[in-house]
């Protein structure tokens, strides 16, 4: 198993109610996915963690959020944004600040729900959506199970039919149990359910039933495709994300021959449908095609600029076949987007280091040392050697 499916098993298995969740993925689809101008300006106060936390690690400010999201939804907020800006790369802080949209003004949440014309299209809940397509370009198939908060806190009691009852197990992390509610649930109308497939795939993929979910995905975009070719209705369902999420389930099934098939399917749908770009570079470079390679992490690169993420896996891979001045060039643009990310620092003395440049590789690898959560101690032990030969290395000759 590569070094690529093994992270992504990872990224996928960390790892939505909603009312009209086709709607949803339509509005989000349709925009950019960037925040407002005025969304982008505002930056809430960093908050004290716990004793004993670690102040440089997602997982501590996230952790804290999801501890007092119901009681502290505006602190909760801001956790979570502290997170997503220590590790741009993960979909969770994402997603969860959507959460925390919501129980900030819950009679706004109910009109989302009844799909009100003037709440969907306004600019604070198209930059709300956009933050779950944000989340879904990370991993399409990031645990949801905080969004039954905003529910259970509007008035009446929870209805008893099959998909409110696997939405609730779900949420208690009986992932199995929620699987065969919502497998019941689409058997009794398949097409009716068709979204209710994805919501199933949620639960299968913490139970590593990854072709289940696969199948799953696959029923749903074929149903899909077959409304779109009918031309049943004027809203295009847009297959780009499916397509994405099968060809994640393949890499992790270790069929990287089909992974790459449904990410050229994902393009073949939206040209600039960047994550697919990604995953094509990533396999590219499994198989030693480094032209391919960069090609393809360019492009990504260039149809996200305001993504620190793709800039830094754009730069890790430029790094990796020697193109050491490039990768500086990406780099330094990931971390000017996001100078809390350690890991593009690491990368960046990696790549100047390889440029020459012993005196930028020290600052870099010393911003790494002092940004690095306590527990990446591979990372950590990796900076200290190329601190060592930097310091070192010019003595020797």
């Amino acid at each position: 198993m590569t070094a690529h499916v093994t992270a992504l098993r990872g990224r996928i298995a960390l790892a939505v109610a909603r009312l009209g969740l086709a709607v949803l993925f339509a509005a989000v689809l349709a925009g950019d996915g960037r925040a407002s101008p005025a969304q982008a300006r505002t930056e809430p106060p960093r908050p004290s963690l716990p004793r004993g936390a670690d102040p440089n690690d997602w997982h501590a400010y996230f952790d804290y959020g999801a501890s007092i999201l119901r009681t502290k939804p505006g602190q909760a907020n801001a956790a979570f944004y502290w997170s997503s800006r220590l590790d741009p790369s993960r979909a969770e802080p994402l997603f969860a600040r959507r959460v925390a949209f919501w129980l900030l003004d819950l009679g706004r949440f109910e009109r989302y729900l009844r799909e009100e014309p003037r709440i969907l299209e306004s600019a604070p809940v198209r930059w709300a959506d956009s933050l779950y397509l944000r989340a879904l370009h990370r991993n399409p198939f990031v645990p949801q199970t905080l969004a039954i908060i905003p529910y259970d806190e509007l008035p009446g009691e929870w209805a008893g039919d099959l998909g409110t009852l696997a939405f609730i197990a779900y949420a208690r992390l009986d992932y199995a149990h929620a699987a065969e509610l919502w497998g019941r649930q689409i058997r009794k109308d398949p097409e009716r359910y068709a979204w209710t497939r994805y919501l199933r795939v949620l639960a299968l993929v913490p139970l590593d039933r990854f072709d289940s979910a696969s199948a799953e995905m696959t029923a749903l975009g074929n149903t899909l495709r077959a409304r779109t070719e009918a031309i049943t209705s004027p809203v295009y369902e847009s297959q780009e994300m499916i397509e994405y999420g099968i060809g994640m389930l393949q890499l992790v099934l270790g069929n990287q021959a089909a992974g790459r098939e449904h990410f050229e399917r994902a393009l073949q749908e939206n040209l600039a449908f960047f994550p697919a770009h990604e995953q094509l570079g990533q396999l590219a470079l499994d198989r030693r095609d480094s032209a391919r390679a960069v090609a393809e992490y360019v492009q990504a690169a260039e149809l996200a600029p305001g993504e620190p993420w793709i800039q830094f896996a754009t730069g890790t891979a430029l790094l990796q076949v020697g193109r050491y001045a490039e990768a500086v060039v990406r780099l330094e643009q990931a971390i000017q987007l996001e100078p809390l990310y350690s890991d593009a620092h690491l990368a960046l003395a990696q790549a100047l280091a390889g440029a020459g440049d012993s005196t930028g590789a020290l600052h870099s690898v010393d911003e790494y040392l002092r940004l690095a959560p306590r527990r990446v101690t591979d990372g950590i032990a990796t900076a200290r050697r190329l601190r060592e030969a930097l310091t070192v290395g010019p003595s020797q000759h």
